[in-house]
């Protein structure tokens, strides 16, 4: 049996240490969540899972690309290695990026 809960671009989050709105987490291993506004430690708020973000990028990433989340430079890379964060949906010259967060496209058929 299941029962419809909510359309899924938000989720509840629950903290260990505070967040401020804006800033990017990762709910398991893989999945980016932005924090909608300010949580204090060990409590629970809202973060977004779909949707069009805008990012801090240095790099020119073309839109379609992969985009990537790297946690030690806090933006979006185009390097594969750092967490998958969606496809670019619009690119500006090294500034800025905004990314359907965690849309992945599959391909089917032979």
């Amino acid at each position: 049996m299941a029962e419809y809960k909510m359309t899924g671009d938000i989720v509840d989050y629950t903290t260990v240490a505070a967040v401020l709105g804006g800033d990017v987490v990762l709910i398991g291993a893989d999945v980016i969540a932005v924090i909608i506004s300010d949580i204090a430690a060990g409590e629970t708020g809202s973060a977004y899972v779909k949707g069009i973000v805008s990012f801090d990028c240095s790099e020119d990433i073309a839109i379609g690309a992969n985009a990537f989340w790297s946690a030690s430079s806090d933006e979006i890379t185009s390097t594969d290695t750092d967490v998958y964060a969606g496809r670019v949906t619009k690119a500006t010259s090294g500034a800025k990026v905004e990314v359907n967060i965690n849309y992945k496209h599959e391909v089917t058929g032979a």
